[in-house]
């Protein structure tokens, strides 16, 4: 899926500077100045209305984890099939947070539900979580990556001040963590 949207990216010239700007950041894997940079200058009438802006703002959102951030260039992508299709992407991703964090909160079973599954490591939790492939220890559940046995997960649900609930996930390679991301 990334390399459609790559691709679609690529194919055609860069034709305005925070298009040009934003491609270097991702390009030069700096997604976190590229996600910054897409959602400063989002408002721009030229990046609003274009689908390879919108792509690149979503990926790199995706690529920190800015889930709270993607929902804004999704809505923009609607006038080919392949912006409909990141969108897709995009809003799949985001539906399986929220149902992931719904199921850990309010204990809703999920067991029932079929989404597309992508490469994004959510979703790669999400499908184990549908099929139970997880111990339970605590309130934390831990999985086994079904590619690649040495890699592992702990998702959980951390409570801040004012009631705010965020969802982790920890992520191992060989017993050694290696990576956290938090969703609000």
């Amino acid at each position: 899926m990334k390399f459609i949207l790559l691709l679609m990216i690529l194919g055609s010239s860069l034709f305005s500077s925070n298009l040009s700007t934003l491609y270097k950041f991702y390009e030069k894997q700096k997604y976190d100045k590229a996600c910054n940079y897409a959602f400063k200058y989002y408002y721009k009438k030229q990046n609003k209305n274009s689908e390879k802006y919108l792509t690149l703002y979503g990926l790199s959102c995706l690529e920190t984890n800015n889930l709270a951030r993607v929902a804004i260039p999704m809505m923009g992508l609607t006038q080919s099939k392949d912006a409909r299709a990141n969108a897709s992407y995009f809003g799949t991703i985001l539906l399986q947070k929220q149902l992931l964090m719904q199921a850990l909160i309010d204990e809703r079973p999920l067991g029932y539900l079929q989404l597309p599954r992508t490469p994004f490591v959510l979703s790669t939790i999400f499908s184990l979580f549908l099929k139970q492939q997880y111990t339970k220890e605590k309130n934390i559940y831990h999985f086994i990556d079904e590619k690649e046995k040495s890699r592992t997960y702990r998702l959980y649900i951390k409570k801040y001040k004012k009631e705010k609930h965020y969802m982790v996930l920890d992520i191992y390679k060989n017993k050694k963590f290696t990576k956290r991301y938090q969703y609000k």
